[in-house]
């Protein structure tokens, strides 16, 4: 007599939530076989054959009745074994993500005292994930925040300078540990360079230029370099550029279209489109999300915000809201403000949703290409949040303005004292 079982499908505490007519056993094992997995209203479930069909039973009523519930339980253990398997599992931070949080937040403590005590702190928690995470993903952010500290402005130009003093001292002991790994000996060649750049910030001479160079030469020479060495390339061509040179910044990319490095070749090309785009007044014409022509062309004579943030960053949305305030200040004296969605076409209902709830007063503009979209790809934007900035005439001023330096541009450029 042909064999034949019930198939249920198990949701929660056993209980079945469908059952399907009876099949032979070996239609029945395929059919478990072929639904590996089950969700019904998002709820995982399992599949499982739970008895034979009554008619075709010769046993009786007790055995049918014992069958019956030990392949229940066999049906419950099979789902509650796939459910656990499925539950989501909260991820464990790694020890690289934990050391750079730490780091990071020690390093931006905002009321800590700049002093000599300070210095040793930072240099020693900097170092330290420098050494031990040289191939972290974010250790370039990490070298650059390091070689960078001693505070922002004017005002802390003193402190800046003696904290590179400290730390070129500092260097020469981490340089000559004997524990360090040839990764790490890399990213240390890559913070003198991040270094020397941060001097020639403070003075720029030919001496300290011609420093800065040098180090770059020497990271090049070394194992891995390609990790750090477009970036540095690229402070070097922005230090010509800056220092009233713009040909010869351009003289200096197109001699890295050269170079033996892909990264640095490909760096080159998006800052010769920077050059470029300080040459041609920016007059595209988009569609924001309201169905509304963004007019770049119409935009003459106005200061003009051009800012990157993305759904999934929140910093970079709540720079958007913190921007209302400099909008509404300084709308009517010629500032204008485009929004630019960084993600994906997934995320549309996200972005559509952020800007219904904080009541955003300026046009968006979305094309689901995340940093591939034409805005992202023509001012070189990589990251969020990251905020481009054209002048009356339609001209690129430049492509990472920070928050702080807003409204002291805008006035800038309107003339407003």
């Amino acid at each position: 007599m042909t064999r034949l079982w019930k198939i249920r499908i198990y949701r929660g505490r056993g209980r079945p939530v469908q059952t399907m007519r009876c099949l032979p056993e070996e239609r029945c094992r395929k059919f478990i076989r072929g639904m590996p997995s089950l969700t019904i209203n998002n709820f995982p479930c399992a599949v499982a054959a739970v008895g034979q069909c009554r008619m075709f039973l010769p046993q009786t009523f007790f055995t049918m009745r014992f069958l019956r519930v030990s392949l229940a339980l066999a049906g419950f253990a099979a789902a509650a074994s796939f459910m656990l398997a499925q539950a989501p599992v909260a991820s464990t931070p790694k020890p690289a993500d934990v050391a750079y949080e730490a780091y990071m937040k020690l390093r931006n403590e905002k009321d800590a005292k700049m002093n000599q005590a300070r210095f040793v702190e930072v240099a020693n928690a900097g170092f330290g994930f420098i050494a031990q995470y040289p191939t972290y993903s974010k250790v370039g952010t990490a070298i650059n925040s390091l070689a960078s500290f001693g505070g922002q402005g004017k005002e802390n130009a003193a402190n800046r300078l003696a904290w590179i003093t400290y730390a070129k001292f500092e260097l020469i002991g981490q340089k000559g540990r004997e524990d360090l790994k040839p990764e790490a000996l890399t990213a240390l060649a890559s913070f003198e360079a991040a270094l020397a750049f941060a001097m020639v910030k403070q003075d720029r001479s030919r001496e300290t230029t011609q420093a800065f160079r040098e180090k770059i030469d020497v990271l090049a020479k070394m194992p891995g370099s390609e990790r750090f060495l477009s970036g540095h390339e690229r402070d070097f061509g922005e230090m010509i550029r800056t220092g009233q040179r713009p040909d010869g910044a351009e003289t200096f990319y197109k001699a890295l279209l050269a170079h033996k490095d892909k990264k640095v070749q490909d760096m080159a090309k998006m800052e010769l489109g920077l050059i470029e785009a300080r040459r041609t007044a920016y007059a595209a014409t988009f569609t924001g999300l309201d169905g509304k022509p963004i007019d770049f062309g119409k935009m003459r004579g106005k200061a003009v915000l051009i800012v990157f943030w993305s759904p999934n960053h929140q910093g970079s949305s709540d720079a958007q809201v913190a921007l209302k305030e400099l909008y509404s200040d300084y709308r009517k004296r010629g500032l204008e403000v485009v929004g630019v969605a960084c993600a994906k076409e997934a995320d549309r209902e996200k972005v559509d949703a952020f800007i219904k709830s904080k009541k955003l007063p300026w046009p968006t503009y979305f094309d689901g290409k995340e940093y591939a979209g034409e805005l992202a790809t023509k001012f070189n934007v990589r990251y969020v949040p990251s905020t481009v900035l054209l002048n009356k005439e339609g001209f690129f001023v430049e492509n990472a303005l920070q928050p702080s330096r807003y409204e002291r541009e805008v006035k800038r450029i309107l003339g407003i004292k």
